[in-house]
């Protein structure tokens, strides 16, 4: 029989003051035998709460205002919360045909070192590649 669970996290307000370890958010996710088939989440649309969070890890608000201002100014106009989520068709698939390994059903899949194989990808950069972007190849001993 499998098992299915489907978990929704509650915000607590203040946890950015205190313990990082607190903090919680809306999360959903939908697992069958220990996989995850399906994941998503409500998205931050507070603008303070995304400052608190963006000051945690280590951005000032002029940098944060400088680098996202947009969206930020965006959401000081009342953003409702969005948010969704989508299923790993891959997986499922991999768990209907009764595979162990998610590249046993990619069309596609590359492997640990990821290179694609049937491609034969990535390439070695041509000369051009390499000056335009500033680049050199040490070889190696």
């Amino acid at each position: 029989m499998s098992t299915i669970l489907f978990q929704c996290l509650k915000v607590k307000g203040s946890a950015l003051e205190g313990d990082p370890l607190e903090v919680k958010g809306y999360q959903y996710d939908l697992a069958c035998n220990g996989y995850e088939l399906v994941s998503g989440a409500i998205r931050n649309h507070r603008p303070d709460i995304m400052f608190k969070a963006f000051e945690i890890a280590g951005y000032d608000e002029s940098e944060v205002r400088n680098r996202f201002g947009g969206m930020v100014n965006a959401f000081q106009y009342g953003a409702p919360p969005h948010g969704g989520c989508a299923a790993g068709i891959d997986r499922i698939v991999m768990l209907l045909a009764d595979q162990q390994n998610i590249r046993e059903v990619i069309m596609f899949p590359m492997n640990q070192r990821a290179e694609d194989l049937m491609m034969e990808a990535p390439s070695e950069p041509l000369p051009d590649q390499l000056m335009e972007l500033n680049l050199r190849v040490i070889p190696q001993e």
